[in-house]
């Protein structure tokens, strides 16, 4: 089987690995039918501008026509924009259906990564906000929603915060706004993790509350022991809010439960796609560009392998 990789060398250098795949044994082969790009950390390991293969949200059917979701272990969190690919025992199949368009699955993973900060918080936090709105940042929003908190967003972007109001997300504000809010939530989940958004954060937050980490870390002029100095005084909760920290148990019921407020119509997802792509070079390549240069208009794309994965699908079954 040939199996083609999608390759960054730089944000305007994109081409296709191709090599010949031999699935492990007793590997079952998944054909890709969706990958979903993960804007902020697809971006932010391409611009190193070091060769990568980014992608880590796929969704693809067996040989026998199952089509499933795969939540990828950690040593399988690379190289997700491919037509074809075995998952390891480690990784997570979780079964999708009919009713659910495959191009939105990829979603699961974003509802996931917003839902694992409430896990951690009984009883549920009265009063939220949400730093960046982007597709882990909007989804997590609407999750506070549908758990019945008071929630507010906070972007930069007009373009963000008006799509937040399309999908429920009644209070979105700019970042000199929220500045100004002080002791007022419960929970902070933030998605940027930049040096002013953890100032703002800890300014934010009740006396007690608690701050998810969900962003990369970056680093900026934000001194450590000025954070330390409000957590001890204050009695704040700085934490990872990186889900692949979770047991795989605790992922599946996530990824089940988000699965079952989709089907049921508790999310707003069809706004957040940008658009679908073909698997072919310069389309990938204008759309990576558009997700860099125009943040506040594109959010997010999906990749169509389906025609790849139809002619792999028939091949290896030739082959058998």
């Amino acid at each position: 089987m040939i199996r083609k990789i999608l390759t960054f060398n730089g944000l305007d250098n994109v081409s296709f690995t191709t090599e010949e795949y031999v699935p492990p044994e007793g590997g079952c082969v998944l054909f890709t039918d969706f990958s979903t790009v993960s804007p902020g950390t697809e971006l932010f390991s391409i611009r190193e501008g070091r060769p990568v293969q980014p992608g880590y949200i796929r969704t693809g059917h067996t040989a026998d026509g199952q089509h499933c979701f795969v939540f990828p272990s950690m040593a399988e969190s690379s190289a997700g924009h491919c037509n074809l690919h075995a998952p390891g025992p480690g990784s997570l199949l979780l079964p999708l259906p009919d009713g659910l368009p495959p191009e939105l699955a990829g979603f699961l993973r974003f509802i996931n990564i917003g839902l694992h900060p409430f896990c951690r918080r009984k009883p549920l936090p009265e009063r939220v906000a949400v730093i960046g709105l982007g597709p882990v940042g909007n989804l997590a929003a609407q999750t506070s929603k549908l758990l019945g908190c008071d929630t507010t967003g906070v972007d930069p972007s007009p373009g963000r915060r008006k799509l937040a109001a399309r999908c429920g997300i009644g209070r979105a504000i700019p970042p000199e706004d929220f500045n100004t809010r002080e002791r007022q939530f419960d929970l902070v989940i933030d998605t940027v993790c930049s040096s002013s958004s953890l100032e703002a954060s800890a300014r934010s937050l009740k006396d007690g509350g608690g701050c998810s980490m969900v962003g990369i870390v970056k680093d900026g002029p934000f001194a450590a022991s000025q954070l330390c100095r409000e957590i001890w005084n204050r009695d704040l909760h700085f934490e990872s809010g990186w889900e692949m920290k979770n047991p795989l148990s605790r992922t599946e019921q996530n990824l089940k439960r988000g699965l079952n407020w989709v089907l049921a119509g508790g999310y707003t997802l069809r706004p957040l796609l940008s658009g679908i792509v073909e698997p072919e070079p310069e389309a990938i390549r204008a759309a990576y560009r558009n997700l860099a240069d125009h943040p506040g208009d594109c959010f997010c794309y999906a990749l169509d392998w389906r025609r790849l994965s139809e002619r792999s699908s028939r091949r290896r079954a030739g082959y058998q």
